[in-house]
């Protein structure tokens, strides 16, 4: 009976460290995204790395948004989070491309899409391909899909 109360207690001691990780990690997330909008470059870069280590799929949509960032190295950490973070990206980031004609945000999507390697990715790179008037953007598009068309299907 003892050895079955302490189980009782050492997994109820395990529910409530899990349960206060999950808030603390929640909390963690949520300074990240918060300093993605920092004046400093340095924060924003770092606050981007740190989503991208935690592969966490709640910082996707910020991390996106944040491909618009005015500095280029920003951008450059943004894009390698979401490349971090893996297939979890490719929908929403797709339809972020959809509905998003900028050529800089259009530029570093691409380049995610690529890197993370989902075919799924070619049929809105051919839109873009065929239909986005910046050659630049045209040609990074065509290489993109290039390159998924030899990704193995996951």
């Amino acid at each position: 009976m003892r050895m079955r109360l302490a189980a009782v207690q050492m997994l109820a001691i395990g529910l409530v460290i899990a349960a206060f990780g999950s808030s603390a990690l929640a909390d963690r997330v949520e300074d990240l995204v918060k300093k993605l909008q920092f004046k400093t470059t340095m924060d924003r870069r770092e606050a981007a790395r740190e989503l991208g280590k935690m592969k966490e799929p709640r910082a996707v949509s910020p991390l996106i948004a944040a491909l618009k960032d005015e500095e280029p190295m920003v951008r450059l950490d943004v894009s390698g989070a979401l490349i971090d973070i893996g297939r979890t990206v490719v929908d929403p980031l797709i339809e972020a491309v959809k509905h998003d004609n900028d050529s800089v945000f259009l530029w570093n999507a691409i380049r995610v899409l690529e890197e993370v390697g989902d075919p799924k990715a070619i049929d809105p790179l051919k839109e873009i391909q065929q239909k986005h008037p910046d050659p630049a953007i045209q040609q990074i598009a065509k290489y993109a899909i290039e390159k998924l068309q030899h990704t193995p299907k996951p």
